[in-house]
């Protein structure tokens, strides 16, 4: 069993959600997790206590995914991103409005969390009891650890904390999509921003970086050997599930 270095993980069993679907809590996904470290100890995030109902946009998600925030609850300001991984909703308007960035922020009922995960960006201190006064505002630098899995072959879908909360379908796992857990449950962030925000503790951790960077190059390279007309967008694709089974059966051999 992992030596889990993050917190509030409850281990659910196998199969919780049906044979192939990992969601929060998935055993699967646990024993295979290997630590990263979230947190660059330089991107900071404006975190606000609400002092009235907000509602906040929610960029990765579709629609009926948006945050519909009390008073007492959290709103974190993480600046512009760019639109590449965001939902299609938000690309169609962003390109509409000539804009190739917008403003991400999200939404967390969980101040208890918050408090822990991050510290202030002036003192370095962890926020812990500073976030319970309406309409407080402080600048935070996350500093926390999460599980990274890659999807082993059998695990053919995830059911995100965001989803299941929402009532909505597993989403299909494709290549390059990875799984995340932590304190704020199961996700699966974009392999680009995983990679370039976060760092591997432990040789097992960052023989997965490696890993999976080098997926990320194969992948990036057949995109662009596609974008140029230099391969067929079908081979550029059957290219990337090639190098992606490859990175997927390495896996089935990860021990933690």
């Amino acid at each position: 069993m992992a030596d889990y270095l993050w917190q509030g993980i409850s281990n659910q069993g196998y199969n919780k959600y049906g044979k192939g679907i990992i969601g929060p809590g998935s055993k699967e996904a646990l024993e295979k997790a290997v630590n990263f470290h979230a947190g660059d100890g330089k991107t900071t995030t404006l975190i606000e206590v609400l002092d009235k109902p907000t509602h906040i946009n929610n960029r990765w998600g579709g629609f009926g995914t948006d945050y519909h925030m009390k008073p007492g609850e959290l709103r974190m300001t993480y600046g512009e991103q760019a639109i590449d991984y965001m939902d299609g909703r938000w690309q169609k308007l962003a390109k509409k409005l000539g804009k190739t960035k917008l403003l991400d922020q999200a939404g967390s009922v969980d101040v208890a969390l918050m408090e822990t995960t991050h510290r202030d960006a002036k003192t370095g201190e962890y926020l812990l009891g500073k976030l319970r006064k309406l309409g407080t505002k402080i600048t935070a630098i996350k500093d926390a650890n999460i599980g990274v899995t890659i999807p082993t072959p059998d695990m053919t879908h995830v059911l995100t904390s965001e989803a299941a909360k929402t009532g909505a379908v597993a989403t299909q796992l494709k290549p390059g999509m990875v799984i995340a857990q932590d304190a704020l449950g199961t996700y699966t962030p974009p392999l680009k921003t995983l990679l370039k925000k976060n760092k591997p503790v432990g040789k097992m951790a960052e023989a997965v970086y490696n890993k999976l960077s080098k997926f990320s190059k194969i992948q990036d390279l057949a995109m662009k050997y596609a974008k140029s007309g230099e391969l067929s967008e079908a081979n550029a694709q059957k290219a990337i599930n090639n190098a992606w089974k490859f990175v997927q059966k390495w896996a089935t051999k990860v021990k933690v």
